[in-house]
């Protein structure tokens, strides 16, 4: 997208400036909030369509954009899986037990009790694990093939997958240089040129295991070794490889592979 078609567009500007992500996200916790106001989920029943609907729209949206901003707060820290998940709930779990305790004394006619504040913790902590986790998930660090252990060394790194390769490319001087997924098959790039052959890309990333390499993109793997330019713009990332083919760099890979010296 150009600057100009951005700028005409105020939804495509959010959407280079901030992805699909966000907008997903907050679709699918109001989705939840209509969910359990027609099912009157915790009690709400016995009150009206129109406030069970305001009621976990409010509650599911703030709950989300709490979980969000926090969740980028502890990206910025780098921590091990465990520890980040752990700290999160630490912080989580008593900002949205505060929220769920004032929107609902909110509607239930301004009756802000303390005394009832301990009843939102565990539903609070259930959705903050929840929460975490898939966080977690979603931002753990990218697939990656790395070199052999010692007791392995006398083994050709990716020799399994070289045997897949069709006589030109198996031989040929550097044989592995990017893969793209394409529906079953998958295109290997090399420098004898491209071929098609069918495996997942997935599997065909277990068998590189030896040599340095990322994947960039849900469709692609790019051996290090094989780029000569990384450029950045409009939101997006590019990958130049030695046969001049453009890599693309997903936005969730952009800070694995910035941490590691590609970009």
């Amino acid at each position: 997208m150009t600057d100009a078609a951005v700028r005409a567009s105020p939804v495509a500007w959010i959407l280079q400036r901030f992805g699909t992500r966000w907008p997903r996200t907050y679709g699918v916790a109001a989705l939840i909030g209509v969910l359990l106001a027609f099912t009157g989920a915790m009690g709400t029943g016995e009150a009206g369509m129109a406030t069970r609907l305001a009621y976990w729209l409010i509650l599911m949206l703030g709950g989300t954009g709490i979980a969000n901003l926090t969740g980028a707060l502890f990206d910025r820290l780098n921590l091990p899986l465990w520890p980040q998940i752990a700290l999160m709930l630490i912080v989580i779990t008593p900002l949205i037990a505060t929220y769920a305790w004032g929107v609902t004394g909110l509607f239930g006619g301004g009756r802000f009790e303390a005394a009832r504040w301990p009843a939102f913790v565990l539903p609070s902590f259930v959705i903050a694990l929840a929460v975490a986790v898939l966080h977690t998930q979603i931002n753990r660090v990218p697939a990656q093939s790395h070199a052999f252990a010692p007791d392995a060394a006398s083994v050709e790194p990716g020799a399994v997958f070289r045997e897949r390769l069709p006589f030109k490319h198996r031989h040929a001087d550097i044989y592995i240089y990017a893969l793209a997924a394409e529906d079953h098959y998958l295109r290997v790039f090399t420098s004898a040129g491209e071929t098609l052959i069918l495996m997942r890309l997935y599997d065909a990333i277990r068998e590189l295991d030896g040599i340095e390499g990322s994947q960039t993109h849900r469709s692609w793997w790019v051996a290090k070794a094989a780029v000569t330019d990384a450029a950045r713009g409009d939101g997006k990332a590019t990958l130049t490889l030695k046969n001049g083919v453009a890599a693309p760099v997903s936005r969730s890979y952009v800070k694995a592979l910035k941490a590691d010296g590609w970009l």
